[in-house]
Formats: C-alpha cells, sequence, structure tokens
C-alpha cells in the first residue's frame, strides 16, 4: 500500500514539474519576443533621428544594418497636404520606417511614419 502511495505523489510530481517546464518555456519565449519587439523599436527610434538628421529625398531604399540582425527599410513618399486656404503646401514627405527579423522561424515587422517638412 504504501509503494502505491509514492508512486502516486511521483506521477502527481511528474505532472507538476511538466507543466511548470511548459510554463517556463513559453515565459522565456514570450521574453525573446518581447526583447526582439523593444529592439527593433529601439531600432527605429534611431533611424528616424538619423532620418531628421539628412536631406531626405522621395523614393524605397533599404537602410545600413545596425548589426541587430533587423533589416530596415525606407519608403519616402510626397504627401498633398493643404494649408487653411486650401492651397497646397509643398515639400511635405511622408516618410515610412519598416523593421523586419526572424524570431524562432517566424517573421514578424514593426514600422513607423512620419511627415517631414523640407524647405
Amino acid at each position: 500500500m504504501v509503494l502505491m502511495e509514492v508512486l502516486t505523489a511521483l506521477v502527481i510530481f511528474a505532472l507538476v514539474a511538466f507543466s511548470l517546464m511548459v510554463a517556463l518555456n513559453s515565459a522565456f519565449d514570450a521574453a525573446a519576443e518581447r526583447n526582439q519587439i523593444n529592439l527593433a523599436l529601439r531600432g527605429l527610434d534611431n533611424q528616424v533621428a538619423l532620418l531628421h538628421a539628412a536631406q531626405v529625398q522621395t523614393g524605397d531604399q533599404d537602410l545600413p544594418d545596425d548589426g541587430t540582425g533587423i533589416t530596415y527599410h525606407l519608403t519616402v513618399m510626397q504627401e498633398q497636404m493643404k494649408d487653411q486656404k486650401g492651397q497646397p503646401v509643398p515639400n511635405m514627405l511622408r516618410a515610412t520606417i519598416t523593421a523586419k527579423w526572424t524570431l524562432h522561424g517566424q517573421a514578424d515587422e514593426r514600422d513607423i511614419s512620419e511627415l517631414i517638412y523640407q524647405p
């Protein structure tokens, strides 16, 4: 009878340990994904800062690699805007930077868009 109680306790302990391992694995995967997203968002902020420091031209271009494994792509288009009097506003550009990466075999991307006025 004691042997059955010990075996039952071991089975329950094994189930609890397996459940904890699955939960920890999920938590580590979620943390890695969150870290990758934070890295991409910081990279996007850096790319926007670099964008403001340079003269922007319309078109598409791949931005230089920052060493994180995240690729950045810049798209700049002319933005059609009007002022309060209905007159078109010249030199308004919409810049969109897209960050793409792969984590655990799954592709993900984030983007940021900003209006830029160049006199």
